[in-house]
């Protein structure tokens, strides 16, 4: 299949060019490490990427040839010296730096399936996600000795962890433990594994509805999907530098930060943390040209102080998913272009807006290898026929909203399946094709999309969360009987806050503070409601019995707010 390459304005582009072109023709894709060799020939003393520390230096370097040949050896150790084949799964555990690096591209080389796990899981969901993956190794970094510690009685199919300490313990929870520099030893030269875009990639947990997370099957056709249109939206070129603020356990720091400035022969920058304060600061300390933000990271730049380094950067472009709401404001005050998009887990980025179109408020129009409509939540076979005009009125009318229903064109380019769950992957697809992907969107009469919130999931923190699985947990709690959890849009906020509802056992009391507390230590830290309301008097419900959600999700003179109590819960850093 023959996909166009948008021309951009010379005004949104990169310098340099694209010398591994422009990845319009489909079957000539290859997976995204072929472009890193021959990147490690053309231009072999070239940065192909870079750490930082907490502190926003950049203590780490690597050349396309050293970047290669540091992941060969991994690739030649993990296929030759402990048995990884391909299709193997292999999971990744850790915060961003330079060993996570190189372990995404060496499982790629040896045909091994990555398996990034959530730096914030702990506990059962984190035994779940290794043992149900089948994953036979681990990398982590030392940090997350202990959370394995924890859980290690509890794995089934893990054979040998490496850590990226030199001197790790020589068994961690029972099972081998080895340093990463285990694989220094072995062959720098390219695997030659026969692996194509057809061949599944990635295995990526995301908030499931059963309480426990879900894998995402994903191929390497789906990588080049994302990139070339990274690649054109954000008008990439070689001389770019990619910086991300963003964990490498996601597939955003993956996609649209490493595996876009391979493909664009360009450089990629990698920290630890985000920091709203110090951003600018590391951005003009690693000459970033191009950045993406998540969730709420706008709004926290927004309200960061004022300083030298708003506009004394790079950064020409700004990829935001949701593009902040004062968005004029936004660019003038930091002097970036900031381009709205849409893109799943599952199905990768489905809408982009183009930075030529200065109309604010949409996601774009769809990218191409998708076809997408609108459907009616009360009857997903209905269409959603557009006859809003958005330059009369902005708020789109009840009749023009639908869920989003994403059919891809081009096979291995999006959702391969729910790991090992056969009935889920049925359900995600309906008989043509489309996959539900259970945002409400609106569109205009101008063919643009515009976001109007989760229908079932909410986000929080940049997290897809489930709030059947917050539900379901809390009721693990002594004293709780009843839970629903809710998703709360506040106002001038981009991401979700959540609001547990609660009936408690009969004579039970409840402390939100202890319960907070004891969810924080059993789930990622997206999972802890900020607002707690306790009915004492059974949940409102109507005629029907069914629950008011309109009525539980306001905020009452009874709902109890974890910020008003400064009581804080950090993501592992």
């Amino acid at each position: 299949m023959q996909l166009l390459f948008k021309p951009r304005d010379a005004a949104y582009l990169g310098s340099g060019d694209l010398p591994f072109g422009k990845f319009e023709d489909t079957s000539l894709w290859e997976p995204i490490t072929t472009n890193l060799e021959k990147g490690a020939e053309m231009f072999p003393d070239k940065a192909m990427f870079k750490v930082g520390d907490r502190d926003g230096n950049v203590v780490e370097s690597y050349t396309y040839a050293e970047t290669n040949a540091w992941a060969n050896r991994v690739a030649n150790g993990l296929a030759q010296g402990f048995g990884i084949n391909k299709g193997d799964k292999v999971g990744m555990y850790m915060l961003n730096c330079s060993e996570h690096v190189i372990s995404i591209i060496a499982i790629h080389k040896c045909g091994g399936v990555q398996v990034p796990v959530n730096k914030d899981e702990k506990g059962e969901r984190l035994a779940y996600v290794i043992n149900y993956s089948d994953m036979r190794a681990l990398i982590i970094d030392e940090g997350s000795i202990p959370f394995i510690e924890e859980i290690g009685d509890s794995l089934e199919h893990l054979e040998v962890i490496f850590v990226t300490v030199d001197s790790p313990p020589e068994t961690i929870g029972g099972i081998k433990a080895l340093p990463f520099s285990e694989f220094n030893s072995y062959d720098d030269t390219n695997p030659g594994v026969d692996v194509t875009t057809s061949d599944m990639e990635r295995c990526m947990f995301t908030s499931g509805t059963t309480g426990m997370p879900k894998g995402v099957a994903r191929d390497h056709g789906g990588v080049i999907m994302t990139v070339r249109s990274y690649l054109q939206q954000q008008g990439i070129r070689s001389d770019d530098v990619l910086m991300s603020i963003l964990s490498l356990g996601h597939a955003n720091a993956q996609v649209m930060c490493l595996f876009s400035a391979m493909a664009a022969g360009g450089t990629a920058v990698f920290f630890p943390r985000f920091s709203a304060s110090n951003f600018w600061k590391w951005a003009a300390g690693c000459d970033a040209t191009c950045v993406n933000m998540l969730g709420a990271v706008a709004e926290y730049l927004w309200a960061a102080p004022e300083s030298e380094w708003d506009q004394k950067h790079n950064i020409r472009i700004l990829l935001g998913s949701p593009a902040p709401r004062n968005l004029k404001e936004f660019q003038e005050r930091f002097g970036v272009r900031v381009i709205d998009g849409y893109g799943s887990t599952e199905m990768g980025m489905v809408l982009w807006k183009d930075p030529e179109d200065h109309r604010p408020g949409s996601s774009g129009f769809p990218m191409e290898g998708y076809y997408v409509e609108l459907r009616n939540p009360e009857d997903i076979d209905a269409v959603v026929r557009p006859f809003w005009d958005s330059t009369d009125d902005i708020t789109p009318p009840d009749d023009a909203k639908g869920l989003l229903f994403v059919k891809p064109l081009v096979p291995h380019t999006t959702l391969n399946e729910y790991f090992k769950d056969e009935r889920r992957t049925r359900e995600a697809f309906d008989d043509e094709g489309f996959f539900n992907s259970d945002d409400l969107f609106a569109r205009g009469i101008d063919g643009r999309y515009y976001f109007v919130g989760r229908f079932s999931r909410i986000r929080v923190s940049g997290e897809n969360v489930d709030p059947v699985a917050v539900g379901d947990e809390a009721m693990q709690y002594p004293a709780i009987q009843e839970a629903i959890a809710v998703g709360i849009r506040l106002p001038n906020v981009s991401d979700d806050e959540i609001k547990l509802c609660v009936t408690l056992k009969a004579g039970e009391e409840f402390d939100p503070i202890e319960f907070s507390k004891w969810m924080a230590e059993r789930v990622i830290v997206a999972m802890v409601p900020r607002f707690i309301e306790v009915y004492e008097d059974g949940f409102p419900v109507t005629a029907t019995q069914k629950v008011k959600v309109a009525e539980i999700k306001e905020i009452t003179d009874n709902t109890w707010d974890r910020n008003e109590t400064g009581l804080k819960f950090s993501a592992r850093k």
